[in-house]
């Protein structure tokens, strides 16, 4: 571009020049800027419809859970004896129950060693898992019969003279299993070898019988099998029996391997802590918390919505002041299909209620809801299916009514998936940017056209004029050197 232009018309060429191409440019790209911040605005808008319209989808979520609407608590008259897990839809109800004696675990131990490292022999040493009979007093801790449990495997640990010393034997035991643990405890200047049962009960006790003993003597009380401990040799001393629960639950006497019982009661864990001198009282009672506090959940995120597109879809007439979305019909439409659920008759309907707005869930001025929760309490302790028929799907004959979190849920998807009307339309307005940025670079590519066509034409004028001007010197001098 020239730096001095003009030099034969005394015209500042650059100066006509950026005059003429921004008359051409301005309105041109004032209509460019125009479009572009409309079509980014109504890209912001729809970002925050789909924001918060997926917050009130993902409230659904926990509104359609049948569970919710079945959660249940549980209290009992003494939680250091006993008490109870009851997973939700578990019926309500009371329980009178008394303990005679805890499941225990078993463990069995061995006689005293001089230290850690002290080798206890070589061999193998075979664990099984089953249910005992005793001996009669004064030998009551001794086996007289072991019955193995068929459906475990018994458990095989090979000492040889690399692993032979006591710790190396406890942690032999503890490599080849997880269902016993092997233990060193000292005994005043002694240490002893205890193996416990990692399951409760008189069916998990333990046989530990041993073969090939390197003495010649399997069932002596040198080498290794001075750990033994089955239905012939007791070189091992019981310490605590496996023993099973005893309790009567509502009159009715049983027993468990556990402490923590799952099958006495559908839908109960119960747990027993210590035994009892008189009866305990377990109860499963109706907990509404959850209920109110999802439906809280969906109202708070529904109110959130209704405030974002607020000024999103307002118009002040006083000012002429419009919304990124006033007007638009994909928010109009999505609006009115999400509010119009609220007040309409639900299809899974039943019983007192057919809507909503019966149970304490209305729609106020500004478009927000409201949630009385008094009324709510009072439609449940009134007609319950009927309020839990109003959120959840019902199956009536062949047929599946959709409820009201599961509809609103399908018609919010529709808006919001990957696929939904927003993605749509947000699609089809980032195609208009590119068109939009398409029409800025012609427009450039057409002024930079105009202004050099512009300055061509004026440096033509200015070269002629320079030439005209040189002619009329020229001519004046010559004009003024004739005589007199």
């Amino acid at each position: 571009m020239p730096t001095a232009t003009g030099l034969g018309s005394g015209l500042d060429i650059e100066a006509l020049v950026s005059g003429l191409v921004a008359a051409e440019r301005v309105p041109q790209e004032s209509a460019i800027t125009k479009r572009t911040t409309t079509t980014n605005n109504l890209l912001s808008g729809l970002g925050s419809l789909n924001s918060t319209l997926t917050d009130v989808k993902t409230t659904l979520t926990t509104l359609k859970d049948a569970n919710t609407f079945g959660s249940v608590t549980t209290s009992s008259s003494s939680a250091s004896a006993a008490t109870m897990v009851a997973a939700a839809g578990t019926p309500v109800g009371n329980y009178d129950l008394t303990v005679s004696s805890l499941a225990s675990a078993q463990s069995i131990v061995s006689a005293g060693y001089a230290s850690t490292s002290t080798v206890v022999g070589t061999g193998t040493l075979t664990i099984s898992f089953g249910t005992p009979t005793y001996q009669t007093s004064p030998n009551d801790t001794k086996y007289a019969s072991f019955a193995a449990d068929g459906s475990r495997s018994s458990v095989s640990v090979a000492i040889t003279s690399a692993n032979d010393e006591l710790s190396q034997v406890r942690d032999a035991i503890n490599a080849a299993t997880d269902e016993v643990t092997a233990s060193l405890v000292k005994d005043g200047t002694q240490y002893k070898l205890m193996l416990t049962s990692n399951s409760a009960g008189a069916a998990n006790s333990l046989s530990v019988t041993v073969s090939s003993d390197g003495d010649a003597n399997d069932t002596d009380t040198g080498g290794l099998s001075a750990l033994s401990f089955d239905a012939t040799t007791s070189n091992l001393t019981q310490t605590k029996a496996g023993a099973d629960a005893a309790f009567v639950l509502n009159g009715m006497s049983l027993t468990a391997s556990s402490n923590s019982i799952a099958d006495v009661i559908s839908g109960v864990t119960l747990n027993l802590f210590a035994t009892t001198s008189s009866s305990v009282t377990l109860s499963v009672v109706q907990d509404d918390t959850a209920i109110t506090t999802a439906i809280k959940d969906y109202v708070a995120k529904f109110n959130i919505y209704v405030e974002a597109l607020a000024p999103l879809t307002s118009y002040d007439a006083a000012t002429g002041t419009k919304g990124a979305l006033f007007g638009d019909f994909t928010t109009r439409s999505i609006m009115d299909a999400v509010r119009g659920q609220l007040s309409s008759t639900v299809t899974s309907a039943s019983g007192s209620y057919s809507a909503l707005t019966q149970i304490g869930l209305t729609t106020q001025a500004d478009g927000t809801i409201k949630f009385d929760e008094t009324v709510f309490n009072s439609a449940l302790a009134s007609d319950r299916n009927s309020v839990e028929n109003l959120f959840l799907d019902r199956v009536s004959g062949l047929a599946t009514l959709g409820g009201f979190a599961s509809t609103l849920e399908t018609t919010i998807d529709g808006f919001v998936s990957t696929t939904g009307r927003i993605a749509d339309r947000e699609s089809g307005l980032n195609e208009t940017l590119k068109d939009i940025t398409d029409d800025q670079t012609k427009l450039d590519n057409s002024m930079a056209a105009l202004e050099a066509r512009y300055r061509q034409q004026f440096t033509a004028m200015d070269i002629l004029i320079a030439e005209m001007t040189s002619t009329q010197d020229y001519l004046t001098a010559q004009l003024d050197a004739l005589p007199g």
